[in-house]
């Protein structure tokens, strides 16, 4: 195996690799990689990210490959964040439809209220199959407050599951992992996933994470 794939953290379910998306998606074309779901650091995202002085070329650099691995992304940003940055996304991919993931309490951001996050949902749909026959477009994550995961930027469990729900049919992969909750969400609906991180402090995040989580196979769609 390439030195560059070596598992930063491996279960039954999940991969984590550490490391730059760009030079590590290459060594994954041999995988059948069902879709991409992942939230990118945002035009508006805490500064401390890696990416955040120049989020759309970070994004663009990455997506390239996109097109060589799959043929659905979904994309989810902030509600404040600019949908222009979606221009990244590879023109190979027809967009399909916005998903919007709404808060039951919102929370303020000066002067806005902020409502949710929204997804971008690109490429070819899913395989129609029980409890999915149609891809819904709307969901609410019924308590308040942004998860404690420790990472800055961290997304709702319940809106990622239900991305991963309606969205994926097999093999998950985030290359902006952050605190890993795209791999959580696959892994609670028993399917595969791969992550790639490029900062090690969240990677050891998403690893405990991982590691601790308890299966859920209720239906989540």
């Amino acid at each position: 195996m390439n030195a560059i794939l070596k598992p930063y953290y491996q279960d039954n379910f999940t991969t984590i690799y550490h490391g730059d998306s760009r030079e590590i998606l290459p060594e994954l074309l041999n995988k059948s990689i069902d879709v991409v779901i992942t939230d990118p650091v945002w035009p508006n995202a805490d500064k401390s990210l890696y990416g955040s002085d120049d989020p759309f070329s970070a994004f663009k650099s990455v997506a390239r490959f996109f097109p060589l691995l799959t043929q659905r992304v979904v994309v989810q940003l902030g509600c404040d964040s600019d949908p222009r940055f979606l221009s990244a996304v590879p023109s190979e991919y027809h967009f399909f439809r916005v998903c919007w993931l709404e808060y039951l309490q919102p929370n303020y951001k000066g002067r806005l209220l902020y409502t949710g996050d929204i997804a971008y949902v690109f490429g070819i749909p899913p395989p129609a199959r029980r409890g999915a026959m149609v891809l819904p477009g709307k969901c609410l994550h019924r308590s308040g407050g942004r998860p404690r995961t420790g990472h800055p930027c961290s997304r709702q469990l319940s809106h990622v599951q239900w991305l991963v729900g309606f969205y994926a049919a097999g093999l998950v992969l985030d290359p902006f992992m952050g605190g890993g909750t795209t791999l959580v969400a696959a892994k609670n609906h028993g399917l595969p996933s791969i992550g790639i991180e490029i900062n090690e402090k969240y990677c050891e995040i998403s690893a405990k994470r991982l590691s601790q989580e308890q299966l859920d196979f209720t239906e989540k769609a």
